[in-house]
């Protein structure tokens, strides 16, 4: 009975301290970090190899969590396979000169999604297939980090509402 109570107390303990943790994805799936920043999910969508277009434009999708006081602000990103990466803002025209603010102790999401913002890499260089690309990303207080992003060819998953 003395071994019941014990393992009984020690799920019970265990289940209320998970709800002081952060989510699992948000801990276990992080893609690259600089400083307090963690870039989660990153991917870029491309169409089938045969329907992408020289010069094209292939959305960047990732979720940014500040796990500092003070708000951090993504203020570029670049990568070799691409003229320019912009802001995109649902269906309003590019910004050019990004500004994309990560509240403190919060998050970002630049994820798939009717009328949500997220990035997108302008003229690219060259068709891209199943493969990973570098991708830089700055944060003026934070630092710089450039990770390899997993470009997923084929048919786009729909958008969730």
């Amino acid at each position: 009975m003395r071994i019941v109570l014990i393992c009984t107390t020690l799920l019970l303990a265990t289940a209320c301290s998970s709800g002081n943790q952060p989510d699992w994805w948000r801990t276990n799936q992080t893609d690259g970090q600089v400083g307090p920043v963690r870039l989660v999910h990153v991917n870029i969508e491309a169409p089938p190899m045969d329907e992408q277009k020289p010069g094209g434009t292939l959305p960047l999708y990732l979720t940014l969590f500040n796990d500092a006081a003070v708000e951090q602000v993504l203020d570029a990103v670049s990568t070799v396979e691409a003229k320019k990466v912009v802001y995109r803002s649902g269906s309003a025209a590019p910004v050019e000169r990004m500004r994309v603010v990560v509240p403190p102790k919060g998050e970002l999401s630049l994820q798939k999604g009717n009328g949500r913002p997220y990035l997108e890499l302008v003229g690219m260089d060259r068709q891209l297939g199943n493969t990973t690309i570098p991708v830089t990303f700055r944060f003026p207080t934070a630092g710089t980090v450039t990770i390899r992003v997993p470009v997923r060819a084929g048919r786009p998953s729909p958008a969730p509402s």
